[in-house]
């Protein structure tokens, strides 16, 4: 059973990271400098989507379980979700330095900082996303784990809404949508929680 889970789990990242490649064939060459700014810009675009789709899905596993009792599958793969989730945004990280470095743009010192702090507690919860350090950590695995999802999130919404107010960006307006529908459905389940407890 462990081991289909696992398998499972693997194809998960797998299929994120497939995604990711086929984009990067379809992208604008990134061999010359005209076009690189493109092939980055591009990329950029993509790796958020797929990082931030993966994140949503691990955000609303449990919560729709509890309201709905659907997406038990899902909430057995939470962990590899959030995992695809992590790849796909170690992708896009390395296309945030990217574009730093080629286009001579400063980093302004919130972004570095925000934006900076979501890249590290996505590491620290891929790094402890294992039996033996949840375990090992207790009750902190989960105080860990629940302000770390909520930030990358938040820095995700943040940055969607920014985009759709700006540039008026369809796909900006759908991600910031489907980020309120997902903090929806955790609200509402927490809400059924404690109605529950409180009957």
């Amino acid at each position: 059973m462990q081991l289909t889970i696992k398998m499972w789990g693997l194809s998960i990242i797998a299929l994120a990271l497939i995604v990711i490649a086929i984009a990067y064939a379809v992208a604008p060459s990134a061999a010359s400098p005209e076009s690189l700014s493109e092939h980055i810009g591009y990329m950029l675009r993509v790796t958020a989507r797929v990082g931030f789709g993966a994140l949503l899905l691990a955000y609303v596993a449990r919560p729709l379980v509890l309201l709905i009792g659907w997406g038990r599958p899902l909430l057995i793969q939470r962990r590899y979700v959030g995992l695809a989730a992590a790849a796909s945004l170690t992708v896009h990280f390395g296309y945030v330095a990217a574009f730093l470095i080629t286009s001579g743009e400063p980093l302004d010192w919130v972004t570095g900082v925000f934006g900076g702090a979501a890249f590290a507690l996505m590491w620290t919860m891929a790094l402890t996303s294992t039996d033996a350090a949840r375990r090992r950590l207790g009750a902190g695995w989960k105080r860990l784990h629940s302000i770390g999802i909520h930030y990358v999130w938040l820095i995700f919404m943040q940055t969607f809404i920014g985009v759709a107010l700006e540039s008026g960006s369809r796909w900006a307006e759908v991600m910031a949508a489907l980020g309120l529908v997902a903090l929806c459905i955790r609200m509402a389940a927490w809400l059924s929680q404690r109605f529950k407890r409180t009957a």
